[in-house]
């Protein structure tokens, strides 16, 4: 596979929203030979006027790639991630791929609940294209980290690249794919490693935002400047300078300060009638009790996995 990295990869993207479009565009600036794929004309037509090759699904079939690209939505509907997306574009790119002897590789973009690439889209894969995995197609989930305003900008200097990959030729193909990201940390694990991952980095994000909405909330009612508060703890609190604090896990917090301090702030809100305000600090600190009952029961195992790395 060490090929790939001195030449130019012929690169479809399938689904053409925010994420495929920024993909695309930004591998396409790096000489690689991208075409869109999409169902809707309108988008096609749009990215042909933007001088890029557009092509729909069945017309896919007739050219031969390298890398194929699953970038298309899986929104959540009634409490359940929505696959149908996904498992369409992954029976296009088996029919696609049917007959080909340059063992492409299918690198899902996609958001989707871990399990999904190996349980759902290999298999998906191998019906529609007759091909054997790892022989005949790689297989990768690599989770995109941008932000809508700013996509293109992001794809372009990422913060980490992640490459869930099937087997290691289908690592070492995808890591030649991203080969003039000279200056990015690339990180390689499994396939559910790498779906969970996505999953990780948008719960933080959603339960960082509800945390500092319930204190607002707190500060507005006790009469502090919320503003002022969370700009001096943004630079007082390791939790929020230093990105690897409390993602060891396997244990439950402890010390001098974080138990007396969470119990002792629930119980000031509770005197004043606010504790219906701290779902998310009633919700820690009962999650902390369970840990905690947890390493009392099996202590020595949960330090052995901690000595081994995981």
């Amino acid at each position: 596979m060490g090929g790939h990295a001195q030449t130019s990869q012929r690169i479809a993207v399938v689904g053409s929203g925010v994420v495929g479009t920024a993909t695309g565009a930004g591998l396409a600036s790096r000489g690689h030979e991208v075409i869109f794929c999409d169902t809707s004309l309108e988008r096609i037509g749009l990215l042909r006027r933007q001088g890029y090759h557009a092509v729909d699904a069945e017309t896919l079939s007739g050219h031969e790639h390298d890398i194929y690209l699953l970038s298309v939505p899986s929104p959540t509907r009634e409490g359940e991630v929505d696959l149908s997306y996904v498992i369409a574009a992954a029976e296009t790119v088996g029919r696609a791929m049917r007959g080909a002897r340059n063992r492409p590789l299918v690198v899902v973009r996609s958001t989707v609940p871990p399990g999904t690439t190996e349980d759902i889209v290999l298999p998906t894969l191998v019906r529609h294209s007759g091909l054997e995995a790892v022989e005949g197609f790689g297989l990768c989930m690599n989770p995109e980290f941008l932000r809508a305003l700013s996509a293109t900008e992001d794809f372009m200097r990422p913060r980490v690249i992640v490459i869930g990959a099937l087997d290691e030729a289908s690592d070492l193909h995808l890591r030649a794919m991203y080969a003039s990201w000279r200056d990015v940390t690339v990180l390689s694990m499994d396939l559910r490693t790498a779906e969970m991952t996505k999953y990780i980095a948008n719960l933080f994000n959603a339960a960082k935002i509800s945390f500092f909405n319930e204190l607002e909330a707190i500060c507005e009612a006790i009469g502090a400047n919320p503003r002022a508060a969370f700009g001096a703890a943004a630079r007082g609190a390791e939790g929020l300078w230093n990105p690897t604090y409390g993602t060891r896990g396997l244990s439950p917090y402890g010390g001098a300060c974080l138990p007396k301090d969470t119990e002792g702030f629930l119980g000031f809100a509770k005197r004043r009638g606010l504790e219906k305000d701290l779902l998310m600090l009633q919700a820690t600190i009962a999650t902390n009790q369970r840990i905690a009952q947890r390493y009392e029961r099996t202590p020595h195992r949960w330090e052995d996995e901690r000595a081994s790395g995981l």
